[in-house]
């Protein structure tokens, strides 16, 4: 937990120059009533409003539109929370770095299993995604324990860019979303191979990532073992 606490945060997004100028201004403007665990809760509520609007989407595509305005809420809510903390001097780095991204694990998984459950997409590439980002989010982690290392972004895409892409797709879904093809009598939507696709980048890069990573870390561990060894002759 020392690491993770002084582990160096990397996030090099698009929007992030925004952010960092506005998301404190917001947090500074919040009621005093307000508390970042307020935040943190309606963060969940909105994963439940998101997870609702793809479920409901059996019934009509326009509930796409509930869950793009979960995915507003969910973004302002999990933007403020660690800023309105900062913003008062009122951190609590072990609490918030737990509770922070066990709520956004629980939250990726209920989204994703509504979107399998929903009419969209198969459950089964639902819960591929699912396992691609969270073995993503794992690697963070671990890197923020092993290099002192916490990645936030990939490519100048961070959350509020994945936020911003599914918000597109949902809209586009609303009207197109054909079968491409039939495999086994089970029908293959766009959205399908797309969720597959993105899946299997995801779990690429975590194989990559992770080799590369353990490579580099083999030849510090060697190093520092023979430098020990040196100084003790």
């Amino acid at each position: 937990m020392e690491n993770q606490q002084k582990a160096k945060r990397i996030i090099d997004t698009l929007t992030g120059p925004w952010e960092k100028r506005n998301l404190p201004k917001m947090a500074a403007a919040l009621p005093r009533w307000v508390s970042s665990d307020h935040l943190t809760i309606l963060g969940i509520i909105a994963a439940i409003v998101i997870s609702l609007g793809y479920i409901l989407t059996w019934y009509s595509s326009w509930w796409l539109m509930l869950a793009n305005f979960g995915f507003l809420l969910h973004w302002w809510a999990d933007s403020l929370d660690g800023t309105l903390a900062r913003v008062r001097h009122e951190e609590r780095e072990q609490y918030g770095y737990f509770v922070d991204h066990i709520c956004d694990a629980f939250s990726t998984v209920i989204i994703l299993m509504a979107f399998g459950f929903s009419p969209l997409m198969r459950l089964d590439v639902g819960l591929f995604l699912a396992i691609g980002y969270l073995m993503l989010n794992i690697y963070a982690h671990v890197g923020a324990y092993s290099e002192g290392i916490f990645r936030l972004s990939y490519a100048k895409l961070g959350p509020t860019e994945v936020r911003i892409l599914v918000v597109i797709v949902n809209t586009i879904l609303i009207f197109w979303n054909p079968v491409v093809f039939v495999l086994n009598q089970n029908p293959w939507t766009v959205i399908d191979i797309a969720g597959g696709l993105m899946a299997s980048l995801f779990l690429a890069a975590f194989v990559i990532v992770s080799i590369i990573d353990a490579l580099k870390l083999d030849r510090i561990d060697r190093a520092k073992r023979d430098l020990s060894k040196n100084t003790a002759r």
